[in-house]
């Protein structure tokens, strides 16, 4: 089977959706490297599974695609709720028509799907775990809210992570509440290392929904910051290789984020039109007569500098060769 797990996660004032998930499936095969979390065409939600492929996969497929070719669905402004509706009236339906051509009695495997994104009517994230009853032939949805401390697991040893959720929060010095950082992805990443929990394996896979609602994809060192560059389960390669950031998955960081804390000067003639730009962000202490970092930078400040900082390096590799081509 599998475990996925979503959550609010809280840092300084600022709420982000998150989703992860192991990279197993298995079904009389074994594959360590299945996609299991989907951006769905709106670009403001997401779904994840945990349980028979033979069920899961076409649904969510037959997902995708309408809401790719449906204008109303694929339109922004149409509410997230909606689309929960939508979604399930959809599952039901398809579901049903299962044709087992007289020959095979009808089973019910088990499955459960985890959707959810940002609901511009309500100015919050929604998140709801989904499942087919079978007394009543149809798809219900579970709201996941404060009154379940906004997370979610669904898959394997459901309890177990349960537990070790709530000695990860107590580790970092917090009762067990639904202020979560990064802890629901430590306790996935300790699951999948246990050998103990066979089912649960492969590279973690992890996207995020900022609001007002824009999804973003991130990738992992797998099985440490020593390995592989993984994304969505496989192994980043020069054929695969999505322009995103990466994890380190023992500190649940963003690796390359970091900004020098300091510079000692600003000079206009390598940084150019965008000296002023860098002097804002680096004002000068008079103290230590060094240039400091702000403390409050935007994200797209942030991204601004590290680009300007990058451009900066590539320019003097480039003249480093030309200069070393000259002196051969």
């Amino acid at each position: 089977m599998t475990l996925c797990v979503s959550w609010i996660r809280k840092v300084n004032n600022t709420e982000e959706l998150i989703f992860a998930t192991d990279s197993c499936l298995s079904g009389g095969e074994r594959w360590n490297s299945g996609v299991k979390l989907f951006e769905l065409p709106r670009k403001d939600c997401l779904i994840s599974f945990a349980g028979a492929t033979s069920r899961t996969y076409p649904l969510i497929l037959n997902l995708i695609s309408s809401i790719k070719f449906d204008e109303h669905l694929s339109d922004s402004h149409t509410d997230i709720n909606e689309v929960l509706d939508y979604l399930s009236n959809l599952f039901t339906t398809l579901y049903n028509s299962i044709d087992y051509g007289g020959t095979q009695s009808e089973e019910i495997e088990d499955f459960k799907f985890l959707f959810g994104g940002y609901s511009w009517k309500e100015s919050k994230f929604k998140l709801w775990e989904i499942k087919y009853i079978t007394d009543t032939s149809a798809f219900i949805h579970n709201e996941i809210d404060e009154s379940t401390m906004f997370f979610g697991f669904i898959g394997d040893e459901i309890e177990k992570a349960e537990e070790l959720l709530e000695e990860e929060q107590k580790s970092n010095g917090k009762r067990f509440s639904n202020n979560f950082d990064m802890e629901p992805f430590k306790v996935l990443l300790k699951m999948i290392r246990e050998k103990e929990y066979s089912t649960i394996d492969g590279a973690i896979q992890i996207a995020k929904i900022h609001p007002p609602g824009t999804t973003e994809f991130l990738g992992v060192y797998w099985p440490s910051i020593k390995g592989n560059k993984t994304f969505l389960g496989k192994d980043v390669s020069i054929d695969n290789n999505p322009n995103v950031n990466f994890i380190d998955p023992d500190t649940a960081t963003i690796v390359g984020e970091e900004l020098p804390e300091k510079l000692i000067e600003i000079d206009s003639d390598i940084y150019g039109i965008n000296t002023k730009f860098v002097e804002d962000c680096y004002p000068l202490d008079e103290d230590t007569a060094k240039r400091i970092l702000k403390a409050e930078l935007t994200k797209r400040q942030k991204s601004r500098l590290k680009l300007i900082f990058r451009d900066i390096a590539y320019a003097r590799f480039i003249e480093g060769e030309q200069l070393e081509q000259e002196t051969e």
